[in-house]
């Protein structure tokens, strides 16, 4: 399971702005109006990011700054929901040239880009960013092996080597890339801060105590694990459309705890802090500093799996009983207001997503609003399921052990005789995606990789189901929806009409009742006072709280 706090399970929710505001910047990455430029601030991280290179960072802590320093051949608007998941080109001239049959990809590289050191950016340069991520085994290397002959370089384990499927020409900045079979995702893969160019001489190691020079508004001038890192303006930087940010200098401090650190930006130590509020200061937060404090949706859906192949949710009636008596805002109640009940599985900010479905149009009923038990408790007794034994799986990660507790309480009132059963984190996937667990029901929930229906409907695809490591955890294996997702997954262009066609499966996924989404949980964006909350603060959909949006008043 994806368990980043930004690319492993992070933290989601309901209904996005579907505006671009604050300090962004135009479509030519100017100035917004009225935004004060200069000045640095101090932000806080409680823990070291996973890493500070790009072939290697996959967590919240490496990617929310990061994006700033290391720009891919395409990127994303910087913008809030919508808006902010719109595919755009980054180092490259334009978005790619994709060929009718999907599988080759053509891009040219910007002219005149150089690094923040001054080194001159070649398109042989995107082949090596590649080979890095895949030689240092990186996380993200699965999203790279569908390109022609990437495997076989994985396999001959020679650095060097050549990958067939990438051809570049440093004089004309064109770069070719072959895919094994079509992918409708790749362009979001190209945006993938794992894409994020470096030079063509980077050593195939983690440079994360030197990073390695970017392309980008912001430098990583200083890093010092488990201590702090610098980013600085990089006045070299020079791309249409994307923001050249309005701070000199961002530091970061590591290690100061979440409650340290809002007490911190409530008194003006710190600016801004990356970590969750805890449940004890929140409502203080809340109220008090209204003015400077915000809760955003994120891209998750937190769901329970109904394992369609062993009783009694082989029976399409009890699973549509759970729906109807799940009691989402007491779910919801366990995330201490860090998460918002809802009924799509598709979450907000992924095209496809319907705010009306994941409240007054949910099929089972409002979910801001208590279940409707009666009908659960009739439906359960009529499919003869009244009774039935059944273990509801968590793992220890706070609050999924809860929410295993809540849920077998839930489903005794439904009229099912259910206990809890809890196991270590690290082996709860590995244990619910093996067929001989025979897992009945579980908590789980999945965050965007990227903003592409596609990175969810794979959790839901019978064609995905395997025997062990299996990511489809209720087993889903419904016709229509299969046939769908593999229609659409070849679609090259994620447009309006192919976003509304993942919205319809999204509908029949949710109407049929194959697992119960409760809800789509939030992350905050709290500041100092001397910070311009007001016009200078941007919560993107991917990459969260956007460092370059940020200005003193």
């Amino acid at each position: 399971m994806n368990k980043r706090c930004g690319c492993t399970r992070a933290l989601c929710l309901a209904a996005l702005a579907m505006v671009l505001f604050g300090c962004g910047g135009d479509d030519d990455g100017d100035e917004a109006e009225g935004a004060k430029s200069g000045g640095s601030i101090t932000i806080s991280q409680s823990t070291q990011p996973d890493a500070l290179d790009p072939a290697l960072s996959y967590t919240l802590g490496g990617w929310e700054p990061m994006w700033l320093v290391y720009t891919p051949p395409l990127t994303y608007r910087h913008a809030e929901g919508e808006e902010g998941a719109e595919v755009i080109p980054g180092v490259a001239e334009a978005l790619p040239e994709i060929s009718p049959d999907g599988r080759t990809y053509e891009l040219t590289m910007r002219k005149g880009l150089r690094y923040s050191d001054g080194t001159p950016a070649k398109a042989s340069d995107f082949e090596h960013t590649i080979k890095r991520v895949l030689n240092l085994e990186s996380g993200g290397s699965s999203f790279f092996l569908g390109i022609e002959g990437a495997q076989d370089y994985v396999d001959a384990a020679r650095a060097e080597a050549d990958i067939p499927g990438i051809a570049t020409d440093d004089r004309t900045g064109e770069i070719t890339i072959k895919l094994t079979e079509p992918d409708g995702t790749f362009s979001n893969v190209l945006a993938m801060n794992f894409a994020g160019v470096v030079p063509g001489e980077t050593p195939f190691e983690n440079l994360t105590k030197d990073p390695p020079p970017g392309i980008g508004p912001y430098k990583i001038t200083e890093s010092v694990p488990n201590r702090q890192f610098v980013l600085e303006r990089n006045h070299r930087f020079r791309i249409a459309g994307i923001p050249d940010g309005h701070l000199e200098k961002i530091t970061t401090r590591i290690g100061t705890s979440a409650t340290r650190a809002a007490q911190d930006v409530i008194s003006g130590e710190l600016d801004y802090m990356q970590d969750l509020i805890p449940p004890d200061i929140k409502p203080e937060i809340e109220g008090k500093y209204s003015d400077r404090y915000e809760e955003h949706p994120t891209s998750n859906t937190y769901y329970l799996f109904l394992n369609v192949r062993v009783p009694p949710f082989d029976k399409e009636q009890v699973r549509k009983a759970v729906n109807y008596g799940v009691d989402k805002p007491a779910l919801a109640r366990l995330f201490a207001g860090n998460l918002v009940p809802g009924c799509s599985f598709l979450p907000p900010g992924v095209p496809g997503y319907d705010e009306a479905l994941d409240v007054e149009d949910c099929p089972w009923g409002n979910p801001n609003e208590p279940p409707d038990l009666e009908r659960a408790r009739r439906m359960i007794a009529d499919a003869g399921a009244e009774g039935a034994k059944v273990t509801v799986w968590g793992d220890t990660l706070d609050p999924d052990d809860k929410i295993a507790a809540a849920y077998s309480d839930m489903l005794n009132q439904m009229g099912l005789d259910a206990e809890p059963k809890i196991l270590d984190a690290a082996v709860y996937y590995q244990t619910m995606g093996s067929a001989k667990t025979e897992a009945q029901t579980g908590v789980t929930g999945w965050s965007q990789d990227f903003p592409h229906p596609k990175n969810f409907f794979f959790l839901v695809d019978g064609a995905a189901i395997q025997p062990t490591n299996n990511q489809n955890l209720g087993n889903v294996d419904d016709p229509e929806l299969t046939a769908g997702i593999a229609e659409l997954s070849t679609e090259p262009d994620l447009t309006r009409e192919v976003a509304g066609r993942w919205g319809e499966l999204n509908k029949q996924l949710v109407e049929k009742g194959w697992m119960v989404p409760f809800g789509h949980a939030t992350r905050p964006t709290f500041v100092s006072e001397r910070m311009d909350f007001a016009n200078c603060t941007l919560f993107h959909p991917v990459y969260f709280n956007d460092y370059s949006s940020f200005c003193i008043k």
